[in-house]
């Protein structure tokens, strides 16, 4: 009998679906019996998985077209028959013991969400990137460290089958890269949820982007995904912070610190710093250039949509946002 289900999307990747599979299987003598759904998003060949004696169950649902992530995590969950689902992406590693970690840390009795412990591959060139990646979200608290919502990312996590049938699954407009893991784990965070780390299980990263293509998804983000989030969890635009990008007026005015913050996220500033971070990528770029990178790409993408404006049209009446 399996205690949980293994759920990988996949698409367009062979190379990186067999070796996560292979990862599964070596581990697996460590682990508590689970078995695999993998959910092909319309890849063209489509997935073949033949029969390969897998020391696991393996099940196969197949997209005839893409249709992004969060559907596709949501077909592999509308067929788990075990209290536990874990995601976890296609070109991820699992370590030995990553199922029963998992397993142990989240009780699927109760409102809990288990996030492992992700570190890049050691055949991932590393630099000041690389360093930064591996630092942020959850490995950036301590043990005694509460965890917030927006650490959700569904890579390499865990949860109750229940639990997220009853608030929804993903949101399967979503379909562009990111945002539809924080999404859920707001309305998770809302339905009483306790997000908690579970660093023994660990998973490496096969795939590392550039720093010009994670700002290229990043502008993505702000532009496609962030403001369906924002129009459905209006909530959310202080908790992001996005307020900071819109003409808010105060009755003292707007802060210098909001009017150099939107200066300095929009072009040619971000483009500059991006040219020398990508040109010399092991100098000793502090974590804060990386953060501005990505947030004035989050502006970027916005912009193009009109979003922060009217987001932050609305006065809150308070200007320590």
């Amino acid at each position: 009998m399996s205690f949980a289900t293994v759920i990988i999307p996949t698409y367009n990747r062979p190379e990186h679906l067999a070796a996560v599979l292979d990862a599964l299987t070596v581990q697996a003598e460590a682990t508590l019996p689970f078995s695999v759904v993998v959910v092909d998003d319309g890849s063209a060949p489509p997935v073949r998985l033949g029969n390969h004696g897998w020391p696991f169950g393996v099940r196969l649902v197949r997209f005839e077209t893409n249709r992004g992530r969060a559907a596709a995590r949501n077909a592999g969950l509308g067929i788990v028959g075990t209290p536990l689902a874990i995601f976890l992406d296609d070109d991820m590693r699992p370590l030995r013991g990553f199922v029963r970690a998992h397993v142990e840390a989240v009780d699927p009795g109760k409102a809990m969400i288990g996030l492992g412990s992700v570190t890049f591959h050691p055949d991932i060139p590393r630099d000041r990137l690389t360093t930064y990646l591996e630092t942020r979200g959850v490995a950036k608290l301590g043990p005694a460290d509460s965890v917030p919502f927006k650490y959700f990312l569904t890579y390499n996590s865990a949860a109750p089958t229940e639990l997220l049938r009853r608030v929804g699954g993903f949101d399967e407009r979503l379909r562009a890269w990111g945002g539809e893991d924080l999404e859920l784990g707001w309305r998770l965070h809302r339905a009483g949820a306790r997000f908690i780390r579970v660093p023994r299980a660990q998973a490496y990263h096969a795939h590392r982007r550039s720093l010009d293509d994670l700002i290229a998804v990043s502008v993505g983000f702000g532009e496609k995904s962030l403001p369906l989030i924002l129009e459905k969890h209006p909530q959310l635009v202080s908790e992001l912070r996005v307020h900071l990008f819109g003409p808010v007026r105060y009755r003292n005015g707007t802060p210098p610190d909001r009017i150099a913050l939107r200066a300095v996220t929009r072009a040619p500033f971000p483009d500059l710093v991006r040219r020398m971070a990508s040109a010399w990528p092991r100098l000793p770029w502090p974590t804060a250039v990386f953060d501005y990178l990505i947030v004035s790409a989050w502006r970027c993408g916005l912009d193009r949509t009109g979003f922060a404006h009217s987001a932050g049209a609305v006065d809150s009446g308070d200007p320590s946002l």
